[in-house]
Parts: structure tokens; C-alpha cells; sequence
């Protein structure tokens, strides 16, 4: 919820919403915003936010979305990467999401892929198998056996 401070509107998570493309807007270019972001119109290009980025359900934008926490309810395509990324029901996303977590509401939309080692742990890399000269050993897969049984 957007509530009133001295200094501006506060975003639901405490911080400062510097940024709103109303309804009816359309915006294309390359945007960076300090703080916090709404996206009710439409966003074209590249969008980087230093906070929450929020795309409402009135909301599509067709861009490489990047910010802390991103919340999509409406319409994007494209790319996004963030520490934390919810689509929520009636959220319509086709991409690639680069995020550390990913929580997807019954009824919204997720087609493409996702990624979740944006930073990989200094404590799994330690894990990993090294060959002599340090280098990660490759895991390689054998290729599954299938096995045909005719009726």
C-alpha cells in the first residue's frame, strides 16, 4: 500500500517510490531510478532500479527489468534480474528471470526460464570438484537409456 510521508510516497516495503508511470503512459528508453518504481502504463527498454520495481496489473513492460525486489501483476517480456522476484496471479511473463528467489502465484503466467545462482557461494564453489591445476571438473551426464516395449 502507498501511504504519505514528508518526504514523498513510501512503497509498501519501507521505501521511498520515486517513480511512476501512470496509466495511460507510455515510456521507451533507458531508465535508472534511485529508490523505488511503479510501472501502471506501458515501459519499453531498460529500466534499473536501486529498490523495489513494482509492474501492476494495469502495468506491461517490454524491457530488461533490473532492481533489489521486483513484483510483476501485469504484462512483461523481456529479461529481469533482482535478488527477489514474485509474479503474482495475474501476472503474464515470458523471459528469463536471473534471481536468487522466485515465488509464482496460482494463475500467473511463467513462460521461459530462471536462473537462481546470480552469486554462486564462496561455500559451494568450495564444494565443487577441482582437477589438479584448480580448474572445476565438468559433470558430464550419461545419456538416459530408453527402453522400447512394444504390446
Amino acid at each position: 500500500m502507498l501511504g504519505k510521508k514528508d518526504n514523498g510516497a513510501v512503497a509498501g516495503g519501507g521505501q521511498t517510490l520515486n517513480t511512476i508511470i501512470g496509466r495511460g503512459t507510455l515510456f521507451e528508453g533507458k531508465m535508472k531510478v534511485e529508490n523505488s518504481a511503479r510501472v501502471d502504463g506501458v515501459f519499453k527498454g531498460e529500466l534499473t532500479c536501486s529498490g523495489a520495481l513494482t509492474i501492476s496489473q494495469s502495468g506491461e513492460a517490454y524491457a530488461d527489468l533490473e532492481g533489489k525486489d521486483i513484483y510483476i501483476n501485469g504484462i512483461v517480456r523481456g529479461t529481469v534480474r533482482a535478488e527477489k522476484v514474485r509474479l503474482d496471479s495475474q501476472a503474464r511473463f515470458i523471459g528469463d528471470i536471473y534471481a536468487n528467489a522466485l515465488s509464482v502465484s496460482e494463475g500467473a503466467v511463467f513462460h521461459g526460464s530462471c536462473s537462481m545462482d546470480i552469486e554462486e557461494n564462496k561455500d559451494l564453489q568450495k564444494l565443487r570438484p577441482k582437477d589438479a591445476k584448480g580448474k572445476e571438473i565438468e559433470k558430464s551426464v550419461p545419456a538416459p537409456k530408453v527402453q522400447v516395449v512394444e504390446n
